[in-house]
């Protein structure tokens, strides 16, 4: 029977440094005479480097796939409906209300040598995010998304 090697591969330490760090050592302790340069400089470094880099992607996915299993965890919002459809459970689809708003102002008028213009500096800009009501009833609000500015004209 061959002699077997056990191999102590600890899988707690997993980001950059660490892994960089049990590939060092993995070297040390497994290859001390076949490989022993371990300056920043060295082509073998390189590669302990580009494994580390490797392995903190990949348990950084691996962490990202095991959060979006758990229903309170999970941010993305496909994987929240495939976790309800998996309970049993029919989430109802729901969207904002949205309606088309007319904006008007009325504003005075200046006489330009022979011209008469409006006059642009009464004109007002609504910012965006600005919450509006209706006249007939000031329980329902609406937020615009978009800035509203007069001072420039469309006609």
């Amino acid at each position: 029977m061959a002699n077997v090697i056990k191999r102590d591969i600890k899988y707690l330490d997993r980001d950059f440094t660490d892994i960089r760090a049990q590939l060092i050592e993995f070297s040390q302790t497994y290859f001390p005479n076949t490989y022993n340069d371990f300056s920043p400089t060295s082509p073998g470094m390189m590669f302990m480097e580009q494994a580390a880099y490797v392995g903190d992607v990949m348990s950084f996915y691996l962490d990202n796939q095991l959060q979006e299993t758990f229903t309170q965890f999970a941010r993305q919002t496909n994987n929240l409906y495939e976790l309800a459809y998996m309970f049993g459970y029919k989430p109802k689809a729901t969207t904002t209300a949205q309606v088309e708003v007319e904006l008007f102002q009325q504003i005075p008028a200046k006489t330009v040598g022979s011209n008469v213009v409006p006059d642009f500096d009464y004109a007002l800009t609504i910012e965006e995010n600005t919450e509006i009501s209706t006249i007939s009833n000031n329980d329902i609000s609406f937020l615009i998304q978009d800035k509203c500015d007069f001072t420039v004209s469309s006609s």
